[in-house]
């Protein structure tokens, strides 16, 4: 994993691309006190002040920064479509 900040806010996580379908972030309490996004949406699935698990800013700066190469991603091919087999 590596530290990369949002482009938006500055809150700085661990992210490691293991292809471009598939992202690992964690997150720190600061980096959560930072973001602008993850608290902003109330009543998540009946629990108030929960956090959003997702920041669409932090999702747009990880992949800028892997379409830049400052972020390695580990497994460059696209992963398959699944076939369906005609009946």
């Amino acid at each position: 994993m590596q530290p990369l900040a949002c482009e938006r806010c500055g809150a700085c996580v661990q992210v490691q691309k293991h292809s471009w379908e598939h992202t690992a972030v964690q997150w720190n309490e600061a980096a959560q006190q930072s973001c602008r996004e993850i608290h902003s949406w109330e009543g998540r699935e009946g629990r108030p002040g929960a956090p959003v698990m997702r920041c669409e800013s932090l999702t747009a700066s990880i992949h800028t920064a892997a379409v830049e190469g400052r972020l390695a991603v580990t497994d460059e091919d696209p992963v398959p479509t699944p076939q369906i087999a005609d009946h």
